[in-house]
């Protein structure tokens, strides 16, 4: 958990956000697909407390995967991801050379470099040909320093791949600060990245919002209903920006 040190957090919710960020987790054999439109979820208790990870694989890992899938090419030289370098490896494959895992939290084994991504001090200037930061983002209080030190350790010419939840349940009221739309992403990162134009994207729709919310996974949805776009009711947002030259 990236944040794991900021703030004191329970054991019982620490281990439900680390899980949370694991990429790498086994997943439970799923359930069969019985939730659909026609016939909503109406308890008022979600049917998982653990983001769908009990009943299968989460919903938004789809559409992180999907925007990573859609843009693996930029995935490649010196790399930077958070937490662990599952996404590198499995996207970026052999276009990258080298591969670093950040965090926050000194006990993160799998992390080679351990620092706070709001100040980095430890990293040099223009050091990476691309960073994955996905779900990081809304964690983090000072969000306008992180956007800065991602600029300042990317090459020029290299790419920020970033992902953000636009919707889901608050297990962590303590870590979690903000919820991004289109629209403040894209005026937050114009600040820092000039002469660059952000790329943004959304996926989700009204129905895979409300099994997010409810605690429903990925296995329990139809293709046809994740695939279908609503940028009125996105799940994930995400950023593509290149530094400038």
């Amino acid at each position: 958990m990236f944040l794991k040190n900021f703030y004191p957090m329970s054991n019982n919710l620490i281990n439900i956000l680390n899980l949370a960020r694991s990429k790498t987790s086994r997943f439970v054999k799923p359930r069969k697909n019985y939730f659909i439109f026609t016939n909503p979820q109406r308890s008022l208790r979600p049917v998982s407390k653990l983001y769908g990870f009990d009943r299968g694989t989460p919903i938004d890992r789809y559409y992180i995967e999907k925007f990573l899938e859609n843009n693996k090419v930029l995935i490649y030289g010196r790399c930077l991801e958070i937490h662990d370098n599952f996404y590198t490896k499995k996207f970026g494959e052999e276009r990258v050379t080298v591969s670093d895992v950040l965090d926050i939290n000194p006990d993160n084994f799998q992390a080679n470099i351990h620092g706070d991504l709001r100040n980095l001090s430890n990293i040099e200037n223009e050091t990476y040909d691309c960073l994955i930061v996905t779900h990081t983002l809304g964690i983090i209080d000072d969000y306008n320093s992180v956007v800065k030190e991602c600029y300042r350790i990317l090459k020029k010419g290299g790419y920020l791949l970033l992902t953000s939840s636009f919707i889901g349940p608050l297990y962590d009221k303590e870590n979690t600060f903000w919820k991004f739309t289109p629209k403040s992403l894209d005026y937050i990162f114009s600040k820092i990245f000039l002469n660059s134009k952000a790329e943004i994207t959304t996926y989700g729709n009204v129905l895979v919002c409300q099994c997010f919310l409810a605690g429903f996974s990925l296995e329990e949805l139809k293709r046809e209903e994740l695939e279908y776009n609503d940028s009125n009711f996105p799940l994930v947002v995400c950023l593509k920006v290149r530094k400038s030259l």
